[in-house]
């Protein structure tokens, strides 16, 4: 969107960026940009609330206004309020404590159905509640990613004709965002998004297979694979955390 604004402006028409990542819009120079403390995915902040969503966009159009420049690069002054951790959330399940090991197939893959069976009716409420939803973007049904990912975690040759760069964003998204999404109507209270991805990695045993899938495609002789396994199976912020 950045480079975009470029071209936007060389045509006349005035453009505000609204910026995640500081350094770029500093390296970038764009002629209007607010540079929002928010988490990656968050531009507007906190989610379901209007109010605080509506102040960063109102924020972010006063740059047009804004006499100084040519490059203006203004810091939002308020923090997302979710983003703090909540004392009062504490996560109804801990599927790590009794799920088998992943090089166990039969049984990891019993318990990996009972476990998203589990979630099932939680993220049924929050469809029913949102009426959204972030699962879908691979084309499967829920069931079908599961299948999808416990044969790849068997044997990775064996989906050899699916692109791995493919299946990784579609498949894997589709499932963990299956996970979050019911846990955000398993309590009226909502965790921060720290909080729920700490669940998440720690206490699934999904999260358990995908770290065993990453053991397993870094050392690949495959260049393109190795890098799915370093890169593409967990978010930054938790490859970071778990030292890894």
């Amino acid at each position: 969107m950045s480079a975009l604004a470029y071209f936007l402006e060389d045509e006349g028409l005035p453009t505000v960026a609204v910026s995640v990542i500081r350094l770029q819009s500093e390296r970038l120079g764009n002629p209007r940009s607010l540079w929002v403390p928010f988490e990656l995915g968050r531009p507007l902040g906190t989610p379901n609330d209007p109010v605080f969503q509506k102040h960063v966009i109102r924020s972010a159009l006063e740059l047009l206004e804004a006499p100084s420049g040519p490059v203006l690069l203004v810091d939002y002054p308020h923090e997302d309020p979710s983003a703090a951790d909540r004392d009062d959330w504490f996560p109804p399940f801990n599927f790590a404590e009794s799920i088998p090991n992943p090089s166990d197939g039969v049984q990891f893959a019993a318990a990996l159905e009972d476990e998203m069976q589990t979630l099932a009716p939680l993220h049924r409420a929050f469809v029913a509640a949102t009426r959204r939803s972030m699962v879908g973007e691979s084309g499967m049904d829920i069931e079908g990613c599961r299948r999808f990912f416990l044969a790849y975690l068997a044997d990775p040759a064996a989906t050899a004709a699916a692109n791995p760069m493919t299946w990784v964003p579609w498949v894997v998204d589709d499932l963990r965002y299956y996970y979050l999404e019911a846990m955000l109507s398993a309590y009226p209270v909502i965790p921060s998004s720290r909080q729920l991805e700490g669940w998440f990695w720690d206490r699934t045993g999904l999260a358990r297979g995908l770290l065993a899938l990453r053991s397993k495609l870094i050392t690949h002789n495959d260049t393109m694979t190795r890098f799915v396994g370093e890169r593409a199976l967990l978010p930054g912020p938790q490859r970071h955390r778990l030292g890894l």
